[in-house]
């Protein structure tokens, strides 16, 4: 049975670390009868490494006691990252990541990655692209590859922010392969919502999204893409793509597709489509103008410009490339 090793700096974060750890050890009903991995902690030396509560936790391993043959490093962040442990560890996570062995980093630990240069080759987040950046400094030369996410995984390297115990659990996990993805999925989801949540009476209907049917999927999924924002895993070939922002979600399905599987055919509006509109709210009046011109700028088709309504609203409107209406407002000053 494989470890995964959790190297803890002096005063790190106690609140990074449990949600992964249990997840490894354990699954609704209790202790994992057969678990795939199994967690130590590993520090500069045997002595106990104190966390920013105050917590002692006792190492297995010294870093030089760990074993050579392991299936995954985790970094937890807190203050010790700037301290002299942590040039100790630069040989021994650019070994792993070289072996291609799971490597994840979250809070501080993510920023002293990216100073080590380790960041360079792969997607990844942090605390804020400023941090990365101060951190990182000459050594970090991926401003490109910051995703401005809670956690992001990008092959075996896993990073996250200080906020984000919770995603980062999720993205080690799936990486790590400790259960299927469904139980995975259901294991942060509750934790997310909370029982409370979970266990309350559902309506009878839940708002799901909003479909568009498309003649050209690539051209729309580019246009929300780069204009608002929204991220999708689409495979540039499937018929059926789902767009997110954060909670909202756009689905995309191309027209002759639908036609076919419905085994009917439909009217669809010609030039700019008056039946329905895509609502986006800005923080203030200067920002409805300043993401109309955006969208313009970048291929939104103008409709009408930005305008205080009587009743305290600023507004303005842009189509994208189907003629689906697309309002950007606020009532904010």
């Amino acid at each position: 049975m494989k470890e995964v090793l959790f190297l803890l700096l002096p005063q790190y974060a106690d609140h990074e670390l449990p949600f992964l750890g249990m997840a490894i050890a354990s699954d609704e009903t209790g202790m994992k009868e057969h678990p795939k991995y199994v967690n130590k902690v590993v520090a500069a030396s045997l002595d106990p490494v104190t966390s920013i509560a105050g917590l002692r936790t006792l190492p297995d391993y010294s870093f030089a006691t760990m074993p050579q043959d392991y299936a995954a490093l985790v970094l937890i962040g807190g203050y010790g990252w700037t301290g002299p442990e942590a040039a100790l560890l630069t040989p021994i996570v650019a070994k792993a990541i070289e072996e291609g062995k799971v490597v994840g980093a979250i809070c501080n630990a993510a920023s002293w990655m990216a100073s080590q240069g380790f960041l360079n080759q792969v997607r990844h987040t942090g605390n804020g692209l400023e941090q990365l950046k101060l951190w990182g400094g000459e050594n970090y030369r991926n401003e490109a590859g910051y995703v401005n996410r809670q956690a992001v995984s990008d092959g075996s390297i896993v990073t996250a922010n200080g906020t984000a115990g919770l995603e980062f659990a999720r993205e080690m996990l799936k990486v790590l392969a400790t259960d299927s993805e469904e139980t995975i999925d259901r294991y942060y989801l509750f934790n997310k919502q909370g029982l409370v949540s979970l266990t309350a009476p559902r309506p009878r209907f839940f708002f799901n999204t909003i479909g568009l049917f498309t003649t050209d999927n690539a051209r729309i999924v580019a246009f929300y893409r780069d204009i608002f924002g929204f991220e999708t895993s689409w495979n540039g070939t499937d018929p059926n793509v789902e767009m997110t922002l954060g909670s909202s979600r756009i689905i995309l399905f191309p027209r002759d597709a639908f036609e076919q599987m419905t085994s009917q055919p439909y009217a669809y509006p010609q030039g700019n489509n008056g039946t329905m509109e895509i609502s986006f709210d800005v923080p203030t009046f200067a920002d409805v103008d300043k993401e109309y011109e955006r969208a313009v700028s970048r291929g939104a088709k103008p409709i009408f410009a930005p305008t205080t309504e009587p009743w305290g609203q600023r507004t303005c409107y842009v189509a994208d490339p189907e003629g689906n209406l697309i309002e950007i407002s606020s009532f904010f000053e």
